[in-house]
């Protein structure tokens, strides 16, 4: 399964900064949106040069995606200066945009560094396993399709905050976990921090909506993320432990804003920012087009 993740992030450069991609099928159509964002991250990063390393990135989520179609990345150079290069993406299928997005690249300089610590929680073999924790509810899984089983099959997760997928009740908006990856990936810095984004996007627009109540298998709701974005602080592991401590600060107009520090080693290498959607079908909804694309929720 990881073998299959690696390679679909591995885009092909079809033309000059073209690119092609497949999607894991996982039983859900739409594709999954951490997958959009490392695929575009690999699709940028082979167009700069390799002494410029990939520092931010951040997009939009436009249509949902579908996992049946070929995916196209068409990469426009920005900037190409001696520190920094940028790249803007449009990501697109049969010519419908499903993502566009941006992303920074700078040369190493300088030798001041300062990573803030870790909180104080405890090691991974302390917390429960999220197979342990979901075992009661494994069963969903068949009935409802949802990428969290992709993601349990690619990655270990361990948390002291896990919530049940249904009924969990109003909770506070913070979350924290261990993850990784459960095969190694090699050390390629590109290919490390997209799988970092990948792993990201799950849980941000969940955790700021954990005061309303509704769990992640709520037959009631219709989610998607709205956009993303992650500033890469210092070189990534996703094959390593590392600890996603995520909030958040604020709800509104059905939207939900997810805040992600990302810890490995005792030191931040990472932060997160995305913003979701979670109407509840019981509530009086505007009758648009775009009403009716919400998929269920991640």
């Amino acid at each position: 399964m990881v073998s299959d993740l690696l390679a679909i992030l591995r885009v092909r450069e079809t033309s000059r900064q073209v690119f092609t991609g497949e999607s894991l099928v996982d039983g859900v159509r739409r594709i999954y949106g951490g997958q959009l964002l490392a695929q575009s991250i690999m699709a940028m990063g082979q167009t700069v040069r390799e002494s410029h390393r990939l520092h931010s990135m951040q997009g939009y989520f436009v249509h949902p995606g579908d996992v049946t179609k070929r995916i196209r990345f068409d990469v426009q150079p920005v900037r190409d200066g001696r520190s920094f290069s940028t790249r803007r993406v449009t990501v697109t299928q049969e010519e419908r945009v499903v993502f566009i997005g941006a992303a920074s690249f700078q040369a190493a300089e300088g030798d001041h560094a300062r990573l803030s610590p870790m909180p104080d929680v405890p090691p991974p073999e302390r917390m429960p396993a999220e197979a342990d924790f979901f075992a009661r509810e494994a069963h969903l899984l068949e009935h409802r399709r949802s990428h969290v089983s992709t993601i349990m099959r690619l990655f270990e997760r361990r948390s002291e905050m896990w919530r049940p997928w249904l009924d969990p009740g109003a909770m506070a908006p913070v979350n924290g976990l261990w993850c990784r990856l459960r095969e190694p990936c090699g050390d390629d810095p590109l290919l490390c921090h997209a799988v970092l984004a990948y792993a990201c996007d799950l849980d941000l627009m969940t955790t700021a909506m954990r005061p309303r109540g509704h769990g992640t298998m709520d037959g009631r709701t219709r989610s998607a993320s709205l956009d993303h974005a992650m500033w890469f602080h210092a070189p990534a592991r996703p094959d390593a432990w590392f600890y996603y401590d995520m909030s958040g600060p604020s709800a509104t107009n059905n939207r939900g804003l997810g805040m992600g520090a990302l810890y490995q080693d005792g030191r931040r290498i990472g932060t997160a920012m995305q913003e979701g959607l979670m109407r509840v079908i019981d509530d009086e909804i505007p009758r648009d087009p775009a009403a009716q694309t919400m998929n269920q929720p991640q």
